[in-house]
């Protein structure tokens, strides 16, 4: 009888135990609001909140490349936007110049404000971001990648370099565009090189087009001289160049029909206007690899321009060098557009991503609320019934302790 009665006493205080420690659990629950706090609450859940955690984590990663990435093609945005608006300024100064009746003041005024330009041009090319590194210059970001030399001319120090930014699984989106691409691979007008006609020119020739149409056959004898002569009554043309071996050789005249390609050394080129007898149009390229000159670099064109406003440039040379310049600005312009249109490409790819982060944030908060999160309502429910069955047993426990034989006489 007394192990019965031990035994009884032992299994009624464990069972105190037992619902005062629930009843613990619960109140320490209630306070931090969390139903799992310890892996040993729940061993399941606790995996699989440890699990939503981490891949939150990995969506807060996400959302601070995705805010250094916005910030830096938004400066990017915005310079090449202001770098369009200059191209535009300058094409506007060369018009507003391109009068006869202006004075030597007044020219001055132009040249002055072109160069402003200018400056101003080199200032967005070295563009810095909120840390102090240069948005163009590719890899190369803790100089200025763009540096005028004493002969007014740009160089660039940068590279080619992209940089590129996690902002999702398996998702990367470059931040920047180098200065090599944005401001020294303009596609050129012309096709494969650069005109210059000469001062003395009559007519009112325009190159249209200068390319490289057989590759085969082409061998860069470039410079290329267009002669025009007066041959009784028929304008013809012919064009100087060094062969294979750099010898000079000239083609044989041919009738000049404007807008009819004249070819040389694989070498197709468009001439429009009319010809005066003595008129000279040179081509030249800096490029010796075959490919030819097919783009131009932004400071060099408005250097270009420059040059015609410090010379006499209404005459007939001038005229077709100004149409040169002013094509020349219209593809820098252009150039200019569809990097900015890549730009707000990649901002628009990164906000789509960030939409989805946030989509699948929610979805994983939601998960893990759903398992570690407590629910109030039925956390104080469910405390009550403990409470109500500790009490009960502790009173039950109480009356049977007190129990004896002398009860009940």
């Amino acid at each position: 009888m007394r192990i019965a009665s031990f035994q009884f006493i032992q299994r009624n205080l464990n069972n105190i135990s037992g619902r005062t420690s629930e009843a613990n659990q619960q109140l320490g629950q209630m306070s931090s609001g969390k139903r799992v706090e310890h892996a040993s609450d729940d061993p399941v859940a606790a995996n699989g909140i440890l699990n939503y955690k981490q891949e939150l984590r990995k969506l807060d990663q996400y959302q601070n490349n995705i805010n250094l990435a916005e910030n830096r093609l938004r400066r990017e945005e915005w310079a090449l936007s202001s770098a369009e608006t200059l191209t535009q300024q300058v094409k506007e100064i060369m018009l507003g110049a391109n009068n006869g009746s202006i004075t030597q003041l007044e020219r001055d005024a132009y040249k002055e404000e072109l160069q402003s330009r200018i400056d101003e041009m080199l200032d967005l090319a070295n563009t810095q971001d909120e840390f102090g590194q240069y948005i163009f210059g590719g890899f190369q970001t803790d100089s200025s990648p763009f540096v005028r030399q004493p002969d007014g001319s740009v160089t660039y120090s940068g590279d080619g370099g992209e940089r590129n930014m996690v902002v999702g699984d398996k998702v990367r989106v470059g931040i920047n565009h180098s200065g090599e691409l944005v401001f020294g691979s303009v596609p050129n007008p012309k096709g494969d090189f650069t005109v210059e006609y000469d001062k003395d020119n009559q007519g009112s020739l325009n190159v249209e087009q200068a390319k490289i149409k057989d590759k085969g056959s082409f061998h860069d004898g470039h410079p290329y001289g267009l002669t025009f002569t007066d041959n009784a009554g028929t304008m013809e043309v012919s064009v100087s160049y060094k062969d294979e071996n750099g010898d000079p050789q000239v083609t044989p005249a041919q009738a000049y029909v404007p807008g009819q390609p004249i070819k040389v050394d694989g070498v197709e080129i468009v001439v429009k206007g009319e010809a005066k007898s003595g008129d000279n149009i040179t081509l030249s390229s800096g490029v010796t690899d075959g490919t030819g000159e097919d783009q131009l670099n932004v400071f060099d064109v408005l250097n270009r321009a420059k040059d015609w406003l410090e010379k006499d440039g209404h005459n007939s040379a001038g005229q077709s060098e100004m149409a040169d310049v002013l094509a020349e600005l219209d593809a820098v312009a252009n150039h200019l557009t569809r990097v900015r249109a890549d730009t707000g490409n990649r901002m628009q790819r990164i906000e789509n991503q960030q939409l989805t982060h946030e989509d699948m944030g929610l979805t994983l908060n939601k998960l893990r609320s759903g398992m570690e999160d407590l629910d109030y309502a039925k956390a104080t429910g469910e405390f009550s019934q403990t409470m109500v069955a500790l009490q009960a047993t502790q009173s039950m426990f109480g009356k049977v302790q007190n129990m004896s034989l002398f009860n009940y006489i």
